[in-house]
């Protein structure tokens, strides 16, 4: 005794036809959804655009007292902790502070376009709060 399929539905097992009519019907409503959405970004993305385009610059601060009080500690140990200071450590002096500046402004120019943000001092900061880049000048210019 062979038994053949029953190819007629039961009321428990919908036929497929009828599984996917709701499907059919939730993508009528989907489709124009999504469709809208993104045309609704499309039209607001020049508006961002000019909205972050003329948004102020970011302020962060680098303390460059704690940095220049540095450097002259190591312009010390180089030139010798003596009373008399001779012309040729006056100049090695000099060069060394020269060579700081240079380079502090540098690096600083350099952040401030990495971040695109404004970098001040931070004793010039009055009140709020800011990024504090004073660690990374100084890993920057070791």
């Amino acid at each position: 005794m062979t038994t053949e399929p029953n190819t007629n539905p039961t009321p428990e097992t919908p036929a497929p036809a009828e599984a996917a009519a709701p499907a059919a019907d939730r993508m009528r409503y989907v489709i124009p959804a999504v469709l809208s959405t993104l045309l609704t970004l499309v039209a607001l993305a020049p508006v961002a655009y000019v909205i972050n385009r003329n948004m102020p610059a970011r302020v962060a601060t680098v303390d460059l007292q704690v940095l220049v009080e540095e450097d002259q500690k190591r312009t010390l140990d180089v030139i010798g902790k003596g009373g008399d200071v001779t012309a040729e450590q006056r100049a090695v002096a000099q060069k060394l502070t020269i060579d700081f500046a240079k380079k502090l402004s540098a690096t600083v120019d350099a952040l401030g376009q990495e971040c695109n943000c404004v970098i001040v001092n931070k004793a010039a900061l009055l009140g709020g709060v800011t990024i504090d880049y004073t660690d990374q000048v100084r890993a920057r210019m070791k």
